[in-house]
C-alpha cells in the first residue's frame, strides 16, 4: 500500500478516513517497539472526521487527504506535547506547528503521533531517550538506529507510510538503513526549520523517511517551502519532479579501499559492492576515489556538533521552561541542579564538550581547527560534484549492534556515521536506500547541493531494478 492507493481507496469508499485513523492508533496504542512518545486521539479522529465531511462534500482535497503521518518529537505540533524525548522538557506543551507541520496540515494530512527518539537528537542507537530505548523491528533485540529512531520504526513496521524526522549527522539515515526503508535528507535550507527544536543549527535539517519513493517525493513536495521565519530557509519552492534518470554514461564516485580504511563490517561491504555491480549492469561508469580530508569528517561533525550543542542548550535552565528542581539553597545551585537533574548522560557530556572546545582560556583553539577542516570538506565535495554526477557509498560502516553496546561505548556513537556526516558538513544531500530485504548494508546516493530531484530519481531507478531482480 502507498500514499496514492490509499487515496484511492477513501475516494473510492472502500474505507473512511475515520476507520483508517482509528485503526492505526490501535496499532500505535499497542506498540511493542516504544516507538512513540505521544499521541492525541480525539484530534486525530476529529480531524479524520472532517477530512470524511470534505470528501462528502466533493471539495478539493490536498496530496496527502487522510495520510497519518508521525512526527519526531522535536517538532513542534501544539496538539501533542513536544519532549525532545527528555526530563528537561516532560511536560511542554508548544503553542504554534512547526512550518514543516503547518505544510503538513495544508495537504490534509493527519499528525497521528510524536515519536520516541534520542534525548534532544543526540545519539545514534534510540537508546538515550527519557522514555526508554527504541527497538529494532526486524529484531527487537538490536538497536533501530537514531536519533530519529521511533519515526523509522513507525514506518518500518507499518504503522504509517511516511514520517518526519531531523538529520544533523545521520540521524534519519542510519537509523533507515538499520530498520531497512529508505531515508532523506535534504540540501541544507530546503526544509523550514521553523518550529523545530535546533541541536546544532549548521547541521540540523528537517528529513523524511518512506517505504518506497513514489511516497517520499510525494512528502517532499509538501514538506518543502520557502519559510519567512527561518532566516537560512530558501527563498523559493522546491519541485521534486518525477523523471527518468538513465544511469547509462553517468560518472559515478564510489569509495576507494572502503574496508581498510572504514572498518567496515563484511556484510556492509558485501551489500556495498553488490550495489556497485548493479550499477555497473546499467551502464554507470564507476571510479574510485580518494577522500584525503572528508575521512576526518567523524572528528569534524563532533567538534562543530559539540560546540553548538552548548550554545543551543544554554537557553533550557528551567527557569523560563523545562524542568525545575524541588531543593535548592541559592541561584547557582537551582540552575546547576536544574540541569543536571533535567539533561540525561549523554547530552551532558556533548555540552561539556562543546563548552571546552568553546573555551575563551584556550582562544577557542579546537573549535577553530574544526572550522578550517571543515572548509577543506566542503571544498573537496565541491570539487567531487565538478567531476562526478554522484557520490554513492555505505550508508552505515556496520550492522545494528545489540541493544546496549551505545550505552556501555558512549564512543560509538561518533563511529558508525562517517559518511553521513560529510553530507551534513558540506549541506549536502543524501538518501540511503536497501540493497536487499531484511537487516543489511544500504547504499547512500549523495549529491550536490540542490541535486535533490536527482538523487530521488536516481533511487527510484535503483529500486525499480533490484525490485525486477
Amino acid at each position: 500500500m502507498d500514499i496514492k492507493e490509499t487515496i484511492n481507496k477513501f475516494k473510492n469508499n472502500e474505507i473512511s478516513v475515520y476507520e483508517n485513523t482509528k485503526n492505526i492508533l490501535d496499532k500505535i496504542k499497542n506498540d511493542q517497539y516504544n516507538a512513540y512518545i505521544s499521541i492525541n486521539e480525539k484530534d486525530s479522529l476529529e480531524r479524520a472526521k472532517y477530512l470524511d465531511e470534505k470528501l462528502k462534500n466533493k471539495e478539493e482535497l490536498g496530496s496527502l487527504f487522510g495520510i497519518a503521518v508521525s512526527v519526531k518529537d522535536n517538532i513542534s505540533y501544539k496538539n501533542m506535547k513536544m519532549t525532545c524525548a527528555s526530563k528537561m522538557l516532560e511536560d511542554f506543551n508548544p503553542v504554534f506547528n512547526a512550518k514543516v507541520v503547518e505544510n503538513l496540515l495544508k495537504e490534509d494530512a493527519i499528525i497521528i503521533a510524536k515519536t520516541n527518539m534520542d534525548e534532544f537528537a543526540m545519539g545514534g542507537s534510540g537508546e538515550t531517550s527519557y522514555f526508554g530505548p527504541i527497538k529494532n523491528p526486524l529484531d527487537e533485540n538490536l538497536i533501530p538506529g537514531g536519533s530519529s529512531s521511533g519515526s523509522a520504526v513507525s514506518v518500518a513496521k507499518g504503522d504509517v507510510l511516511v514520517s518526519l524526522g531531523t538529520d544533523t549527522g545521520g540521524s534519519v539515515r542510519q537509523p533507515a538503513s538499520y530498520c531497512n526503508i529508505i531515508g532523506y535528507k535534504p540540501t541544507y535550507s530546503l526544509m523550514s526549520r521553523s518550529g523545530v527544536v535546533s541541536m546544532a543549527n549548521s547541521l540540523d535539517q528537517v528529513s523524511l523517511f518512506a517505504n518506497n519513493v513514489k511516497d517520499l517525493r510525494t512528502i517532499a513536495n509538501t514538506c518543502q517551502s520557502p519559510d519567512k521565519f527561518d532566516m537560512t530557509s530558501c527563498l523559493e519552492k522546491y519541485e521534486y519532479k518525477e523523471e527518468n534518470f538513465d544511469f547509462s554514461g553517468k560518472k559515478i564516485a564510489v569509495i576507494k579501499n572502503e574496508s581498510n580504511i572504514y572498518n567496515l563490517d563484511k556484510e556492509v561491504e558485501d551489500d556495498y559492492k553488490h550495489a556497485i555491480e548493479i550499477l555497473k549492469e546499467m551502464g554507470a561508469e564507476i571510479i574510485p576515489i580518494d577522500l584525503k580530508y572528508s575521512k576526518y569528517a567523524n572528528e569534524v561533525y563532533n567538534v562543530v556538533m559539540s560546540s553548538e550543542v552548548s550554545s543551543n542548550l544554554s537557553r533550557f535552565d528551567g527557569i523560563r521552561f523545562g524542568h525545575q528542581t524541588d531543593e535548592y539553597k541559592n541561584v547557582e545551585e537551582l540552575f546547576i541542579k536544574n540541569r543536571s537533574e533535567g539533561f540525561g548522560e549523554n547530552v551532558q557530556r556533548r555540552i561539556a564538550l562543546g563548552t571546552m572546545y568553546l573555551s575563551s582560556e584556550d582562544d577557542q583553539r579546537i573549535y577553530k581547527q574544526g572550522l578550517k577542516l571543515r572548509t577543506l570538506i566542503v571544498e573537496e565535495f565541491k570539487e567531487i560534484f565538478k567531476n562526478y554526477d554522484l557520490l554513492i557509498t555505505p550508508t552505515t560502516v556496520d550492522l545494528p549492534s545489540k541493544l546496549g553496546i551505545y550505552v556501555d561505548d558512549p564512543l560509538k556513537d561518533f563511529t558508525s556515521d562517517i559518511f553521513n556526516v560529510c553530507v551534513n558538513l558540506t549541506g549536502s544531500c543524501g538518501v540511503s536506500i536497501p540493497v536487499r530485504k531484511g537487516i543489511s548494508g544500504s547504499i547512500q546516493i549523495i549529491g550536490d547541493r540542490f541535486k535533490d530531484n536527482d538523487i530521488i530519481n536516481a533511487c527510484e531507478t535503483f529500486e525499480r531494478k533490484i525490485n525486477e531482480d
